[in-house]
């Protein structure tokens, strides 16, 4: 029997997750209690919301989940949800993502910090996620697979991911939590809250982090702090502001060639040369925003305007070249929303989003450099390959109607139009045809509308279970890099690329019963005039649309109560992600698109030892090709005959309500596998996963 179907006959029979595991709590004598506050999401519409009136899936990781986790990255958590796969990139900071989609760095994904964008769509980061308040401040955190609702634009295509912070506490307390690894590992965390009156309070979190990394050269230290004031103007009104800062300074390294990868996986697999040089990423952040809400009676209005300025300097190492790139973004945004509830049971939600974006990008050689084999060339320091400021305007109003046709049937219809206007300005004083392939734009405005419909059935089939039918059309803007830094091959008199459009159709079923959370999705997506990477005869990488690219899955989630003292989640997708309409690739799978992604957790909370909690995890992903040609796979073969699977395990002990102790102990059999290949330059690469790695720590609360 194929492996693939025994994990899909063992998803199915043992049982899913769904939620999130964190919809468990511990009573004062260790017993789980299943909490049906993790069965509320606010993402889909920023308000409280019961999962089985949603028609959508949407599954949230809670605290106790969390605390238990302890992860030193995001994906630590996140991968515990069907269909969610975070690849963390070297063991460092950086992400990709693979929901819906294969693994990819594209901008699939809307990623949200209390509901608002931690990136604007005109400067797309794959890692988007290291500029939340993970590390100092998190209490929850929520994705929405699949196509946003009415309330998200540009990114929303395959899933949003919000990082909710945690409220001011109703009494004071502070926390102190300290972690230890190997590598040099260490983590410090402290948060205080207080209340200031009986209207207003507040919350100061700080961390840092540092870790010199299992592999040669992936060292990162990041600090972070947060600050979050609650104000309550009336009974009925309220303001949080929040204040978010985090520097991350991280080495880099690449991708390691066959023979490195056999004789030395602790390798950097950059060159002497390029190491004398001491590629790091520099991003530093902030974001200050203040959330207005107020009820009047049945209606809510929200309005959250804000501010944000990132840097983002590195060295791009999967570049043969290692070119230099710095830039920094500032945005000013506002985000208003107003909803009336009517008498008729119906809901009807209006709003606007308004974005202004400055970007200043600059790429460079930083030394004289001659690259081998295919498409080989010779750089000079100091060559300049863009240097440039672009101008982004987004302005986006949006309706959503929920209204109820029967006692049990309701719909929603909705939709959003979004406007976008760049204004490119180029700070080269040559244009054209500049060497190595590069294309020099003049200056150029461009200017992007597109209007997203949604729509949705859900149907009660009781008080705790639905089954719902959803379809939401969604796009993507091309980013200012994608438009203006293109290569010989395009067309410099026009667009580099048009906007993806995409349509997503998404059947579902939630039960939640007494012991067991169950649900279910099958989805298809189209995308039409997708976004693609593609290669000259000199081996060089642009972007292209392709006219039709094909998502296709399904995904189950269950929660299994099996007694007080044992519970079980298990998180299962399958899916095929193909090209349907293309000029080289039709009919071919897309690269590094596994064929499922897998996750399970065993919990285990002894009654002979109240307070303590243990976890045995098994996470997998399936075979899948190393380039869209499908030529290649991890062995040079025509197919990928594994993935991998690690095991890891974790606790953690609530000695008395003041300390508790936890630790972490990942691919526990210290298993040798790929993280990630790839098929590039003619050659293959692959990126080790770590070996076995031990975590542990304290938390002190007073």
């Amino acid at each position: 029997m194929k492996k693939t179907l025994k994990l899909s006959i063992l998803a199915l029979f043992v049982g899913h997750y769904c939620h999130s595991l964190s919809a468990e709590t511990l009573s004062p004598e260790g017993d789980v209690i299943v909490d049906d506050f993790e069965r509320i999401t606010i993402t889909s519409n920023r308000k409280e919301s019961l999962d089985t009136d949603l028609a959508m899936s949407v599954h949230g990781i809670g605290k106790d989940e969390l605390d238990i986790d302890n992860g030193q990255h995001v994906a630590e958590s996140l991968n515990s949800i069907s269909g969610v796969l975070i690849d963390q990139l070297s063991g460092g900071q950086g992400h990709k993502a693979a929901i819906r989609m294969p693994m990819n760095t594209s901008g699939y994904y809307l990623y949200l910090q209390d509901n608002i964008p931690l990136q604007s769509p005109a400067f797309f980061n794959h890692n988007a996620l290291w500029w939340s308040s993970f590390n100092s401040n998190v209490a929850r955190m929520e994705v929405l697979k699949g196509a946003g609702t009415a309330l998200y634009g540009s990114g929303a295509v395959a899933a949003t991911v919000n990082i909710l912070s945690e409220d001011v506490a109703k009494a004071p307390e502070t926390s102190l939590d300290a972690m230890l690894g190997e590598d040099e590992y260490s983590k410090v965390q402290i948060s205080h809250s207080n209340r200031i009156s009986d209207t207003q309070g507040f919350r100061v979190s700080a961390s840092f982090l540092n870790n010199e990394g299992w592999r040669d050269h992936t060292g990162s230290k990041r600090a972070e702090v947060t600050i979050r004031h609650e104000l309550e103007l009336s009974d009925n009104e309220r303001l949080v502001t929040s204040f978010v800062m985090s520097d991350l300074e991280q080495e880099m390294a690449t991708s390691l060639s066959e023979e490195l990868y056999k004789n030395d996986k602790t390798n950097s697999g950059l060159s002497d040369e390029v190491l004398a040089s001491d590629p790091l990423r520099k991003t530093e952040y902030m974001r200050i925003s203040t959330q207005w809400d107020k009820t009047n009676g049945n209606n809510y209005y929200s309005l959250i305007p804000y501010y944000r300025v990132r840097t983002n300097d590195y060295t791009a190492t999967w570049n043969q070249n290692m070119p230099k790139v710095e830039s920094e973004v500032k945005t000013l945004g506002l985000l208003a929303l107003a909803n009336f509830e009517h008498e008729n049971d119906s809901e009807t939600t209006i709003g606007f989003d308004i974005e202004f974006t400055e970007g200043d990008q600059l790429s460079y050689q930083p030394l004289d450099f001659t690259t081998t084999g295919w498409g080989a060339d010779t750089f000079v320091k100091g060559e300049k390959f863009y240097d440039d400021t672009t101008q982004y305007i987004g302005f986006s109003p949006y309706v959503q109607h929920k209204q109820k046709l029967s006692e049990n049937i309701d719909v929603t219809l909705g939709a959003r139009y979004d406007y976008a206007k760049y204004e490119f300005k180029n700070h080269l004083d040559v244009f054209g045809d500049i060497g190595h392939g590069k294309l020099s734009l003049e200056n150029k405005d461009d200017d992007f509308s597109h209007l997203s419909p949604k729509a949705s059935l859900n149907y009660h089939l009781g008080d705790d279970s639905s089954v719902y039918l959803r379809y939401a059309n969604s796009f993507r803007l091309p980013t200012a890099g994608s438009l203006y830094h293109l290569t010989t091959k395009d067309d410099g008199n026009a667009k580099a690329v048009d906007p993806e459009v995409s349509d997503t159709y998404e059947l579902g079923y939630k039960v939640n019963l007494e012991t067991v959370n169950f649900d279910f999705a099958i989805y298809y997506m189209d995308v039409d005039d997708g976004i693609v990477h593609a290669y000259n005869d000199l081996g060089q990488r642009y972007l292209t649309n392709a006219s039709r690219v094909i998502h296709k899955g399904f995904e189950a989630a269950m929660l299994w109560q099996i007694s007080e003292q044992f519970n079980i989640t298990t998180a299962y997708s399958q899916a095929k992600h193909e090209f349907d309409q293309h000029e080289q690739y039709s009919g071919n799978e897309m690269t590094a698109a596994p064929e499922y992604i897998a996750n399970v957790r065993l919990r285990f909370m002894p009654s002979f030892l109240p307070g303590f909690s243990s976890m045995l995890e098994m996470q997998s992903i399936g075979e899948y090709w190393l380039d869209d040609a499908n030529s290649q796979d991890a062995d040079g073969n025509d197919r990928i005959e594994d993935g991998y699977t690690v095991v890891n395990f974790k606790a953690r002990y609530q000695i008395n309500e003041k300390l508790a102790l936890h630790a972490r102990l990942l691919n526990v059999a210290d298993n040798e596998y790929v993280q990630e290949g790839s098929y590039r330059y003619g050659k293959t690469k692959y990126s080790p996963g770590a070996p076995r790695t031990l975590y542990v720590g304290l938390n002190y609360q007073w």
